[in-house]
């Protein structure tokens, strides 16, 4: 989890100033993986398409774009600003879910992909940040978390119970930020041949690919990964291609103004002669 600045917060009921699009992604709930939507949440007409779909899909389709992104839990589909209350025990559940939820990926996605911030959601621009952070049993932090699955895990039981009692949790926008892809953090293997360095294609826990496109992110079949893994490769060898053509001219052109004069010989590749 990042460090977020103390001065940093939402504030509810306000709109965001940016909308959804290639980078930026807003869920009104906190289901991570596909597993943690309930069968309530299939269509009344009985197909199988879900009235809510899981954070994993935008993951997905965020680490696949090689673009990166921000998906934040806690702002509806029209950029307002609601908030997801939250205790220091289910804070502890969405970080073990996306945990979970990412390692089920094929292939997994490493840490420095992701990352995951808890901005304060505050009443007004006025209101203050919480001075005193509500006490949590250490012990209990420890106990793992039921992920992947529709019910409830019992740090939401033991949000209920605190609420009965008075005790309000504290609201947060949660930010799970998929950085943009890095050749440069590849792994090598000098095992097999180097491949062209373009960007990893991921199947989120469900076996399914998904791409961003805009603010979509439709499901890609085999067929369509293969034309975008094509596309890419195809691309990068025609900006490699490009940028050696243009290191030849410069060349070419250095050699000119030292005196050298280059002719091409029956192999076509430049040779040099003295004039």
């Amino acid at each position: 989890m990042d460090v977020v600045p103390e001065e940093r917060h939402y504030v509810v009921g306000e709109v965001v100033q940016y909308e959804e699009d290639q980078c930026h992604e807003f869920k009104g709930h906190r289901c991570i993986s596909v597993h943690d939507i309930s069968n309530i949440c299939l269509g009344g007409d009985g197909s199988r398409e879900r009235s809510r779909n899981a954070v994993s899909n935008s993951i997905c389709a965020m680490l696949n774009s090689g673009q990166g992104g921000t998906i934040y839990l806690g702002i509806n589909d029209d950029g307002m600003v609601r908030g997801l209350a939250l205790t220091r025990y289910q804070k502890d559940h969405i970080e073990a879910s996306v945990e979970w939820t990412v390692s089920r990926f094929t292939p997994p996605v490493p840490e420095s992909r992701y990352s995951i911030n808890f901005v304060p959601v505050l009443t007004s621009h006025t209101s203050r940040h919480p001075t005193q952070p509500p006490q949590v049993d250490s012990s209990r932090r420890s106990e793992p978390h039921h992920v992947a699955q529709p019910q409830y895990c019992w740090c939401d039981h033991d949000a209920v119970a605190q609420l009965n009692l008075g005790k309000t949790a504290d609201l947060y926008v949660v930010e799970i930020h998929i950085r943009p892809w890095d050749q440069h953090q590849m792994p090598c293997s000098s095992q097999r041949p180097a491949s062209p360095p373009v960007p990893t294609l991921h199947l989120n826990e469900a076996n399914i690919c998904y791409i961003r496109q805009t603010c979509r992110q439709p499901a890609l079949c085999l067929d369509d990964v293969r034309r975008l893994l094509v596309h890419r490769v195809s691309e990068h060898y025609r900006l490699k291609i490009a940028a050696l053509q243009h290191q030849a001219r410069v060349l070419r052109q250095l050699a000119m103004a030292h005196g050298v004069q280059l002719v091409q010989d029956d192999n076509t590749r430049p040779a040099a002669v003295d004039k």
